[in-house]
C-alpha cells in the first residue's frame, strides 16, 4: 500500500517547485474535444478530470505507479461518436434504471419510460436526464488542502417536460490526500407545490484489468451487501430477494454480472472494492444525508472480465422507483439533500 510519512511528505513538498495541488482546464483528448477540468495531487500522483459539458461527469481517474499512469475508468476522456456503452462516471438523476407502470414490462431493459405526478404522466429517460445535459461550472480552486471544482444543473425548459419541479443539483469534486470525493447536493426549488421525488446513482465503470498483464478474472470484488433483489422471467424486479454477500472477496470469474445484480441490505457505510492482484486496489464508499426503508439498492453490480469493465454503480434508490415508490428521496420545497462518493486507490 502506498504510504507517506509526515516528514517524507514535507520533504517531498519542500523540494518541489510546484504546489502539491493544482486545477487546470484542457481538451479531453486533443483539439475539438470537450473541455475537462483536471484536479491534480502531485505528491500522491493522482489525477481526476471532470467534463461539465458532458453531464458534469467524472471523465478520468488515474494514478501514477512506478513511473507509469494507471487509468481506472473505462473509455476515460473518450467522447468519439458511435454506439455502445460510453463508460466513465455519469451521474444518474432523478431516476435509476428504466421507469414503467407497475405490472407492465418495459420495451427495453434501459429505454425511455413514463411515471405519474399529481395525476399526469411524464416521460423519463432510463437513468434520468442529468447525464444527457450540459452542466455549468460554478467555481474551481486549489490550495494547500486540495483541488476542487463545482458544477451545477438547474431546472430549465429542457427538464420541465419530463420533471415538473424546480431544482438545483450541485456536484463538487475534490481531490485531497490522494482521495477523490464527489459531493452531490440536491435542492428542491422554493416554488414547488409538492414534495420533489428522486433517486440518484452513478454509472461509474472501471476498466479491467487495472494493471497491464493481469488476468481480469483473477481480480476480486468485495462489498458489504446482505441481499440481492431478484428479477422475474421477463427481466424486471419481482419484489423477491435472496441472501447475497460479497463481504468475502470473490474473483470476477466466479460470478456473473452480465445482467446487473441489485445489491441491498447495507449498513451505514456501504462500500465496494476492486483489487488487482498485481498490487493495486480501488475502494468506493458512499454516504447519504438521510436514509429510506428497504428495499434500497446501494450498489448495482454490472459487467465482468469479458466485457472489459465492471460497474459497481453506487445507487441510492431502486430501479423504477418513480413508479413503485421504493427507494425514493422526498424533498420538501427549499430543502436540500446530500450524497457523497469517495474513491481511494492504494498501490504497492
Amino acid at each position: 500500500m502506498r504510504i507517506f510519512s509526515a516528514l517524507g511528505l514535507v520533504a517531498v513538498y519542500s523540494m518541489s517547485a510546484q504546489p502539491r495541488y493544482a486545477v487546470d482546464g484542457e481538451p479531453a483528448a486533443g483539439p475539438g474535444t470537450p473541455a475537462v477540468v483536471v484536479l491534480r495531487d502531485r505528491i500522491a500522483g493522482v489525477e481526476a478530470a471532470v467534463a461539465p459539458s458532458e453531464g458534469g461527469e467524472l471523465s478520468s481517474f488515474r494514478m501514477k505507479r512506478k513511473g507509469e499512469w494507471i487509468e481506472f475508468l473505462y473509455h476515460a476522456r473518450d467522447y468519439s461518436p458511435g454506439p455502445g456503452f460510453k463508460g466513465k462516471g455519469p451521474v444518474l438523476w432523478p431516476a435509476v434504471g428504466a421507469q414503467y407502470p407497475v405490472g407492465t414490462v418495459p420495451a427495453a431493459s434501459c429505454g425511455p419510460g413514463t411515471y405519474p405526478v399529481a395525476g399526469k404522466t411524464y416521460p423519463m429517460p432510463c437513468h434520468g436526464f442529468a447525464r444527457n445535459l450540459p452542466w455549468k461550472e460554478l467555481r474551481r480552486s486549489a490550495d494547500s488542502k486540495g483541488a476542487r471544482v463545482t458544477v451545477q444543473l438547474r431546472d430549465s425548459s429542457e427538464t420541465l417536460p419530463s420533471y415538473p419541479f424546480a431544482f438545483q443539483v450541485d456536484a463538487t469534486y475534490e481531490l485531497s490526500g490522494g482521495q477523490l470525493t464527489i459531493n452531490y447536493t440536491v435542492t428542491a426549488g422554493a416554488t414547488n407545490t409538492s414534495e420533489m421525488m428522486f433517486s440518484i446513482g452513478n454509472h461509474i465503470a472501471f476498466k479491467l484489468p487495472f494493471v497491464t498483464g493481469t488476468d481480469p478474472g483473477k481480480m476480486t470484488f468485495e462489498t458489504s451487501s446482505t441481499t440481492q433483489l431478484l428479477r422475474n422471467s421477463q427481466g424486471v424486479l419481482s419484489g423477491e430477494e435472496k441472501p447475497r454477500s460479497f463481504k468475502t472477496p470473490e474473483r470476477l470469474e466466479d460470478f456473473d454480472a452480465r445482467v446487473a445484480l441489485p445489491l441491498a441490505g447495507y449498513g451505514s457505510r456501504p462500500y465496494a472494492q476492486l483489487v488487482d492482484p498485481q498490487g493495486v486496489s480501488l475502494r468506493l464508499t458512499q454516504h447519504a444525508g438521510s436514509t429510506v426503508g428497504e428495499p434500497l439498492v446501494r450498489f448495482n453490480l454490472y459487467g465482468g472480465p469479458k466485457a472489459g469493465f465492471l460497474c459497481p454503480e453506487p445507487f441510492f434508490g431502486v430501479q423504477n422507483s418513480l413508479n413503485s415508490g421504493h427507494g425514493l428521496v422526498r424533498l420538501a420545497r427549499g430543502k436540500e439533500w446530500n450524497w457523497r462518493l469517495e474513491l481511494r486507490v492504494d498501490a504497492h
